[in-house]
């Protein structure tokens, strides 16, 4: 067992070099704390832009065409209608037809996601069954979880389809993940969506980087509430 005694004690308050340690390793601690402090701050006002980002039609609009090529389908904001919200997915209609995008911002990992978009799912078909009681086409939705997290997320690498069996129902629940930790840089810049070019914030970059990201979405970005958030992100840089 170890033990620190009286003798310690004074044996530390006479030596002045380790007092002087002391006090380095104690202001080293300090800067350290505030770093963090600062950074957990930064990454949520940067979680709150995506929030804020997956509530506006354009945004969304424009992500579903960077990340699935829909081109054929001609999603624009005009398209998609925001239909219902639970908890903190944003439910999107498309064309007036029976085509839903539920859309999951996932801070961090979780490997029980299948399990609450598949109640996310049955509750909002159920809610649409209450309204749609003649309604002979059945719905479409297409789940999609975006994950800005700083923590690896252990799944297979370029794979966009994930699927969850349930035992005795043996049924597959399919999801689209897409984890923008593994998409370069320019990529999420280039896109129109600038939900991509947000998260970049969250990401270990120097600081210069982060500063010439910021000015780029402060060009780019067209919602004074946004502007604002981003704002303040740069003052916690400076």
């Amino acid at each position: 067992m170890l033990i620190f005694t009286y003798n310690d004690y004074l044996d530390c308050i006479g030596n002045k070099k380790i007092l002087k340690a002391i006090k380095i390793e104690s202001k080293r601690n300090q800067i350290n704390k505030s770093f963090k402090q600062a950074q957990y701050e930064q990454n949520d006002t940067v979680d709150k832009i995506i929030d804020e980002l997956i509530k506006k039609e354009a945004e969304v609009a424009n992500f579903i065409n960077d990340f699935f090529k829909t081109k054929n389908w001609e999603i624009n904001s005009n398209t998609l209608k925001k239909f219902y919200i639970q908890d903190k997915s944003v439910i999107y209609q498309y064309k007036k037809r029976e085509i839903y995008f539920l859309i999951k911002h996932q801070k961090e990992t979780n490997y029980n996601i299948a399990y609450s978009v598949l109640m996310e799912c049955t509750e909002f078909i159920q809610n649409w069954k209450t309204s749609h009681l003649h309604y002979k086409q059945a719905p479409i939705i297409v789940p999609i979880i975006i994950y800005t997290g700083t923590e690896k997320w252990n799944k297979a690498k370029n794979t966009y389809i994930k699927y969850t069996s349930f035992k005795e129902y043996s049924m597959n629940l399919a999801y689209n993940f897409i984890n923008l930790q593994n998409y370069e840089m320019i990529k999420l810049i280039k896109n129109k969506s600038l939900i991509g070019s947000v998260s970049l914030l969250k990401m270990q970059i120097n600081k210069k980087m982060k500063k010439d990201i910021i000015e780029f979405l402060k060009r780019e970005v067209k919602y004074a509430d946004i502007y604002i958030k981003i704002q303040n992100i740069e003052k916690t840089i400076l």
